[in-house]
């Protein structure tokens, strides 16, 4: 039982070394959008998990409208910074059609709840989902946290931001965007 735990906790360990490390490199890395095929993706991955409410939620589902899915932590401090940024790009376009995921990595909800009440964020302004193992992180080939996917209307993704988005308004995120929904 003791040997259990032992290796409990030295995964446990490794598990948030291993996100600090990550997140670190997406910070420094140069934030911009690239084209999907840097993270050697040739077709947008599934991605199937419950939000905070425990409800399933399929991305096939939202074919027609243009989506971003955002992988993070609680305690990476450029994808804390970057939250605001996006509940303001779902606030802004989802009436026009954008649907925005926030992928939490490996934290329970309590932790999630805690994170979004300290900060003034209501549970439903974007839709958390739980990849509790991150089988869905490792799916997508995600370089880092944060990292998002643009998908286009038809399910495709056009593209991958590595590091934190600073600037939703800027023409890079926002035109990038309006460039899809119009489509």
């Amino acid at each position: 039982m003791i040997d259990l735990i032992k290796k409990q906790t030295a995964r446990g360990i490794f598990l948030s070394l291993f996100f600090i490390c990550l997140s670190l490199w997406g910070a420094y890395a140069s934030a911009q959008w690239q084209a999907v095929s840097k993270v050697g993706l040739s077709q947008t991955p599934p991605l199937l998990l419950n939000n905070l409410a425990g409800t399933p939620v399929d991305i096939n589902a939202f074919k027609g409208k243009v989506v971003i899915v955002n992988f993070w932590a609680s305690w990476c401090e450029p994808c804390r910074e970057e939250f605001t940024e996006l509940t303001y790009l779902q606030d802004k376009y989802g009436a026009k059609g954008l649907k925005v995921f926030a992928v939490n990595l490996a934290e329970m909800k309590p932790r999630i709840t805690q994170f979004l009440k300290g900060n003034g964020i209501p549970e439903n302004a974007i839709e958390v989902l739980q990849d509790r193992n991150s089988i869905i992180y490792k799916t997508w080939k995600a370089r880092g946290i944060p990292t998002t996917f643009l998908i286009n209307k038809q399910g495709k993704i056009d593209g991958v931001w590595i590091g934190a988005i600073d600037n939703a308004d800027s023409e890079e995120v926002s035109g990038k965007i309006e460039t899809l929904l119009r489509q």
